[in-house]
Parts: C-alpha cells; sequence; structure tokens
C-alpha cells in the first residue's frame, strides 16, 4: 500500500484534473470500489436479500462501535481538490476530542476518524454555469464529447475517482451515500429522477460517458452508484444526503437498496416537503447516546444554502452544503453538536 503522503500525491493529482482518465482506470478502480461495497462487514452494513442473494443494506450502523469523531462531508459536485483539502486538514484537537491536533488523512489510517460524504459527486454547480450553457450548445448539436463537455467530465470523473480511491485505502472509516445525483444512467424509476438544472446534465453526462468510453465503462460507474449507501449513523449521529422526505424505520433503511420510496425519501426531499417531526422520529430511534445530557444530530446537504449553515426541523437538521465554500461538520463522539464552532472550512 502507499504511503500517507504517496496516497496523498494521487489525490492532488485528481484535483488538478489535468486529462481524461483511460477507460482502463476507470474501469479499474471503480471496479475495486465496487468490490469493497459489495463485501462491506455485516457487523456495520446489515444486507438484505435481494431474489435469495445476499446484498449490502442501505445503513451503516456504528452504533456500538469505537466512538470516534465522524467528518460529514457535503455535496462535492465536482470537486476532487475538496476531497484533497480535506485530506490534508489538521483536526483540532478541541474540535475532535482527539488526544493530539491530526492530519485527517494520518487520523484515517490510525482508526482514530470516519468520514462520510453525503453524495453528489458529479455535476458542478453555480462556479461552472456558463460551461453547461456551452455544453449544452455542443449538445443540441449532436456532439457528445465537446470541448466544454470534456472540461466538465475531467473534474467530475476526479472527484469521482478520488472517493473511490479513499474507499478502496480506508473501507471501514471512509464513506459516501448515494445522493440523487448518483444516476449515471439518468434513470427515472427505482427511487431515481432524471436530472436537470443548468442545463440537461444527467443526459448530457450519459451521452458523454457513452460515445467516448462506452457501456462498459457506463455500466461499472453504474454498479459502483448502486452500491452505495443510503444513510449512517452512530448513536449520536444521523447523515442521509436530504432531509428525510418522512420518517423511515430501521428496517426500511436497511432495505432502502430494494424499497425505491426509501431511496427517494433520503435523496431527494425538497426544503419544506418533508414531513413535520420525521427527523426528530428517526433521531429517536436511531440515535440513543449513553450519556443522556449528549443531544443527537442529523446533517445532510442537497439543498444549497448560503452560509456555513442552515437549521430545519426545529433545530435537529443541520443543512451543510455551500457550493461555494468547503465546509465540512466535525461531530465529536462525546459531545452533543454544536453549529458554530464544529462547522469549518477545509480550503
Amino acid at each position: 500500500m502507499d504511503s500517507t503522503q504517496e496516497f496523498l500525491e494521487k489525490i492532488h493529482s485528481y484535483s488538478l484534473h489535468e486529462k481524461l482518465p483511460s477507460a482502463q482506470k476507470i474501469s479499474s478502480l471503480a471496479k475495486n470500489a465496487v468490490s469493497i461495497l459489495r463485501s462491506e462487514n455485516v457487523s456495520y452494513r446489515p444486507a438484505v436479500t435481494l431474489q435469495d442473494e445476499k446484498i449490502p443494506g442501505g445503513l451503516l450502523d456504528f452504533r456500538g462501535k469505537k466512538k470516534i469523531p465522524c467528518i460529514v462531508v457535503p455535496d462535492i459536485h465536482a470537486r476532487a481538490d475538496f476531497i484533497f483539502n480535506i485530506l490534508n486538514f489538521i483536526l483540532p484537537q478541541k474540535k475532535s476530542g482527539l488526544e493530539n491536533d491530526i492530519r485527517i488523512a494520518d487520523a484515517l489510517d490510525k482508526n482514530e476518524v470516519r468520514v462520510v460524504l453525503v453524495g453528489d459527486l458529479l455535476h458542478s454547480e453555480s462556479p461552472h454555469y456558463e460551461r453547461w450553457l456551452l455544453a449544452y450548445d455542443e449538445f443540441l448539436l449532436g456532439n457528445f464529447d465537446g470541448k466544454a463537455m470534456k472540461g466538465e467530465m475531467r473534474e467530475g470523473l476526479s472527484a469521482q475517482m478520488a472517493v473511490m480511491e479513499c474507499k478502496c485505502r480506508w473501507p471501514e472509516n471512509f464513506h459516501c451515500l448515494k445522493g440523487n445525483h448518483e444516476n449515471i444512467k439518468n434513470e427515472n424509476g427505482g427511487g431515481n429522477f432524471s436530472f436537470r438544472k443548468f442545463a440537461q446534465e444527467g443526459e448530457m453526462t450519459m451521452r458523454f460517458i457513452q460515445t467516448y468510453y462506452g457501456d462498459e465503462v457506463l455500466d461499472i460507474i453504474y454498479d459502483f452508484e448502486k452500491s452505495l449507501p443510503l444513510a449512517f449513523c452512530t448513536e449520536n449521529l444521523f447523515v442521509s444526503h436530504a432531509e428525510p422526505l418522512e420518517h423511515l424505520g430501521e428496517e426500511a433503511v436497511i432495505n432502502a437498496p430494494i424499497f425505491d420510496e426509501a431511496i427517494l425519501a433520503l435523496t431527494w426531499t425538497a426544503n419544506d416537503e418533508a414531513a413535520s417531526g420525521s427527523v426528530k422520529k428517526m433521531l429517536k430511534e436511531f440515535c440513543k447516546p449513553n450519556d443522556k445530557s449528549i443531544h443527537p444530530i442529523y446533517i445532510g446537504g442537497h439543498r444549497p444554502i448560503k452560509g456555513k449553515f442552515n437549521l430545519r426541523q426545529n433545530g435537529l437538521y443541520v443543512q451543510l452544503h455551500n457550493p461555494l465554500e468547503q465546509n465540512v461538520a466535525i461531530v465529536r463522539a462525546d459531545k452533543t453538536f454544536d453549529c458554530e464552532t464544529q462547522i469549518v472550512s477545509v480550503k
């Protein structure tokens, strides 16, 4: 295995996104990541049965496991440099509860921290609005892998592959959840909707992969996305991509990969769409700190915000995704989460 510094240099090379990766590179790395995701230990990722076959369930359950801080990362959206900056960030002792200040990559190596991403690895956002419009002009002319789209996909695939690399290096401590943008085939159904915002991002991305790489690469990225979990929990933390549309019990979350409504409920919820009290009910069911003075928190991304955070559901749900910033939440295992002090920039 690479040394920590060698690995960071590899992730840094992704953050430069100087060229499109080869089909062989994408396929090899994605297959490794899929293999790891599909063989995750049932002690923290309970399995479900699909057509008489056991497959990994939708919940990463670290209740009862080693109590270490969790770094919750909002939507990536084609920002490989965000991943690199997280790994290089010096985690302050006062914010983490660990014995010393430590770089996150080193803490991962030492099994002293868990990192959980809320998903949405592809599709750059507002900083690249004009590039999407240029790519859309190319697309409408039947040019599915034109210059603008190549620029977009250099960044998107670099971010996706950086996450795959981290999952392969730290399989039990680095996790990525499925977001609504984890839909490489732009499906309608199975808990997914086809996506468009600035242009027809979902269709354009699928057509680019088919045109530039072929269906084999499209299929293995699809397998990677389908292998991702939907939620993460500890005694004092619950994470999903989006605010839960409604209260989902433990069985529903575990069975989410075969339960379309659960996928939809955890990845697509718009502001003011969730049932009142859905977060409170889920925290009550999933999160039971031994120390009764600790109040659990639910964190997600999905809907863009201004500033460091936005609170919903009577302050129990924290929205973290500011596309112009690189903020993460540091959730200690031994204290109630404080939005003002525990959300930090890794830039």
